[in-house]
């Protein structure tokens, strides 16, 4: 950092001096989050590409959607018509929608069985969604394999809440899909940004919360 290079510092420089060094701090901060950003999609490509490859002959048992953003369920239900799988869970929809209100727009719903689908409607956060997730696999313990679908700025952030609230006797094997965003489009850049902020706040939360 910039030090007075003088015994005597007058207001002027002093203030030069402090501006300077807050212009160093926040190039360093913009650096990292910019960095971190970057992270993110890098992570949910690398998971996607795992995924692609560990279930290409051995296809999930189940499907779990995170809801928040659009397209996902669509994505999901796209990606069950892939695998030939019918069993799908969502985890927070609005209390308002129901099974058939949610199909009824998709065109790929037609090959669903919906009393495969399942909804939960308690969630209301990425925390709450893996709690709730990991409650259903328990009431059925035969689901083994199981792809998570969100968004691709999302996937590091489910991946933490998994890995550090799944309990050792958790024999589940997860995989995740993340759908690609398009950067170019404004929205999509501030949903990435604050998703750095979340992610770093949701990793203090689940340090401080101790998950046994």
């Amino acid at each position: 950092m910039f030090k007075s290079k003088y015994i005597f510092e007058t207001k002027q420089t002093k203030i030069t001096r402090y501006l300077k060094n807050l212009s160093v701090i926040f190039s360093v901060f913009l650096f990292l989050y910019v960095i971190l950003c970057l992270v993110l999609i890098r992570v949910s490509d690398n998971e996607k590409k795992t995924a692609e490859k560990a279930l290409f002959n051995n296809p999930p048992e189940l499907i779990v959607v995170f809801t928040g953003d659009i397209g996902r369920i669509g994505y999901a239900l796209k990606k069950a018509d892939e695998y030939k799988q019918n069993h799908i869970f969502i985890t927070g929809v609005y209390s308002k929608n129901t099974v058939e209100s949610i199909l009824k727009n998709f065109r790929e719903s037609q090959m669903l069985d919906a009393n495969m689908l399942e909804i939960d409607y308690l969630a209301s956060n990425t925390v709450e969604n893996v709690i709730s997730t990991l409650q259903y696999l328990r009431k059925n313990t035969t689901l083994k394999r199981v792809l998570v679908i969100s968004s691709d700025y999302h996937i590091m952030r489910i991946r933490l809440c998994i890995n550090t609230i799944r309990t050792v006797t958790n024999t589940n094997h997860f995989y995740y899909h993340g759908i690609e965003s398009d950067y170019s489009n404004p929205r999509n850049i501030k949903i990435l940004i604050k998703e750095v902020y979340k992610l770093l706040r949701t990793y203090i939360f689940l340090m401080l919360w101790g998950v046994e």
